[in-house]
């Protein structure tokens, strides 16, 4: 035997508690991701008059509202749509009525997103490293229960399962 159980158990212990710090920044990561939380998403509604053209809905959008100018508007017949730099929003042409929604970056999960994702630089060599500790503990762990419980009578089942799992996602 190469190493000592001891040594061995050591290792996998030391590699299991490194391994779910990372998984839960990438199950944290992975569920703002999912639920688009990296920007706070703040809505609005100011008066304007009624029945504008774009060029008048410009000019009292300057004049009224305290973000930046418009920077693109899309007629169509009863609304004005209009983007400014951080948000967007909708003129109803027959109310006067201009809602908006303004998109604040969250730092903190826009970072974690960015590394779930392998933006950062030299963020790959720890995904790699990671990637790695998870096949050792996955089947070093398959090992580890001896006996009825152990995988070659039970575990087996449970490990087809989840392939079986990852299989029938790949044909919807």
């Amino acid at each position: 035997m190469l190493i000592n159980n001891d040594t061995y158990l050591t290792v996998r212990l030391v590699a299991g508690y490194f391994v779910v710090g990372i998984t839960l920044v990438y199950a944290l990561s992975g569920i703002f991701l999912h639920h688009k939380m990296g920007v706070k998403t703040i809505k609005e509604t100011i008066q304007l008059s009624a029945g504008l053209s774009v060029d008048s809905l410009k000019l009292a959008w300057t004049a009224n509202s305290s973000q930046k100018p418009m920077t693109y508007l899309e007629e169509r017949p009863e609304q004005i749509v209009f983007y400014f730099p951080g948000g967007m929003g909708e003129y109803k042409k027959s109310s006067g009525i201009a809602n908006y929604e303004i998109y604040k970056d969250r730092p903190v999960v826009l970072f974690l997103s960015r590394l779930h994702e392998n933006q950062i630089k030299g963020w790959g060599i720890v995904a790699d490293i990671y990637a790695v500790e998870l096949i050792f503990l996955a089947i070093s762990g398959l090992f580890m229960v001896p006996g009825k419980n152990g995988f070659v009578r039970r575990g087996v089942w449970w490990f087809l399962a989840g392939i079986l799992l990852v299989v029938i996602f790949s044909f919807l």
